[in-house]
């Protein structure tokens, strides 16, 4: 080859806001068919805004709600980001989209090849909405599809968690089920608050949000900034601030909402939690979204040995040089790519050599994990004193 002088020219150079994704976000949300351009109940795969607007997806007509949650997702996770989304009738309720068997978002999910990790569904309120528990009927009813729905997606290695949108809160935090104190549903999440005081929560936000931080971080971290500077409401139409005496309550009971700080400008999500009972390890959706990476990642190692020929000892043991081999496999992929970027705290594999293949045909692997731990209660003992020797 002739002797050459070649440029290798930066393209991001001006600082410009390009997308970080961390986790693929889904979402399904009320829209309508445009003829030769988007259909309602198929999927799309777009990386921008202007891909949406491009399949009819628009700021005034018959899906300016869609563009609203889409824009909304595009403005806090950046250009280039990933997104899936399906569009679904006025008529079909959350419940109905979610339902395992019968409902089209598993459809969304298939399509996407199972890499989505946090699906947002939102329906546009219409009407006079039927309230129970403090909420349009069609939530509660959504949680216990989306459980199942994410639990059935999980044993296929789709892991993935659900925020829903809380329609039509009543203002009253006594009237909102509390999901902490008998619920089991960890996979999902209900949303409170939106930022333009209508009856449905900015899920398009929320999975901005939650795309664009890694497995581990809490959504509602203060250090990363407030999402929304001006105004935040609780689907009630009320301000966010207007419920402040109620902000524990509605916290204890499992809901995220948006609240601001003393001596802080703007809004923040008040916490990540799930449906589900204080003692469940997967409580915090970070908690999830971290053993899903981490039991994909240990899924992709094993496989390349399922079925594979295992040297094995006189008394029917496994090899110890076949147990060495899987153990640092899995924990090299582990450790590197979630420990060393901060993800989990440690992790430990083990194996136990003394386990008889030949007659069992199958072999136990023991993974620990050992998250990161989070400051969400902070307590100053402060003072005036006479000595500050002592």
């Amino acid at each position: 080859m002739l002797p050459y002088i070649k440029f290798n020219i930066s393209t991001n150079g001006l600082g410009q806001n390009a997308a970080d994704i961390q986790k693929i976000p889904g979402l399904v949300i009320t829209g309508a068919t445009v003829a030769g351009k988007a259909t309602v109940g198929k999927s799309y795969q777009i990386f921008s805004l202007q891909e949406a607007k491009d399949l009819g997806i628009e700021e005034t007509g018959t899906n300016a709600f869609a563009y609203k949650h889409i824009k909304a997702f595009y403005d806090y996770a950046g250009s280039n980001a990933e997104i899936w989304f399906m569009l679904i009738s006025d008529a079909t309720t959350m419940t109905s989209a979610l339902d395992k068997d019968s409902g089209v978002a598993k459809q969304l999910i298939a399509d996407a090849g199972g890499n989505i990790r946090v699906l947002g569904i939102v329906k546009q309120p219409t009407g006079t909405p039927t309230i129970t528990n403090g909420l349009d009927a069609d939530v509660s009813t959504a949680v216990e599809k989306a459980q199942a729905l994410a639990d059935e997606f999980a044993d296929k290695y789709f892991p993935l968690r659900v925020i829903i949108s809380g329609n039509n809160f009543s203002g009253v935090s006594t009237a909102l089920k509390n999901y902490v104190a008998d619920s089991n549903f960890n996979r999902v999440s209900i949303f409170l608050s939106n930022t333009d005081a209508t009856a449905e929560a900015s899920i398009g936000l929320a999975l901005g949000r939650l795309a664009s931080i890694p497995v581990q971080r809490n959504i509602g971290r203060v250090r990363d900034g407030a999402v929304e500077n001006t105004a935040a409401y609780f689907t009630s139409g009320g301000k966010v601030e207007s419920l402040s005496a109620q902000w524990n309550a509605i916290h204890d009971k499992g809901y995220i909402f948006l609240q601001n700080y003393v001596g802080r400008s703007g809004f923040y999500f008040s916490d990540d939690p799930t449906l589900t009972q204080v003692d469940d390890d997967f409580k915090s959706l970070a908690n999830g979204f971290v053993m899903d990476k981490a039991v994909l990642l240990a899924y992709d190692v094993l496989l390349d040995n399922l079925k594979d020929e295992v040297p094995i000892q006189p008394n029917g043991s496994i090899h110890p040089a076949v147990v060495k081999s899987w153990q640092a496999s899995i924990d090299t992929r582990i450790r590197n790519l979630m420990v060393a970027v901060g993800e989990l705290s440690d992790v430990q594999v083990k194996i136990d050599a003394n386990q008889n293949v030949v007659s069992t045909g199958q072999l136990l692997v023991s993974i620990a994990l050992l998250p990161v731990g989070y400051a969400k209660y902070i307590t100053v003992n402060i003072g005036f004193t006479t000595n500050t020797e002592a």
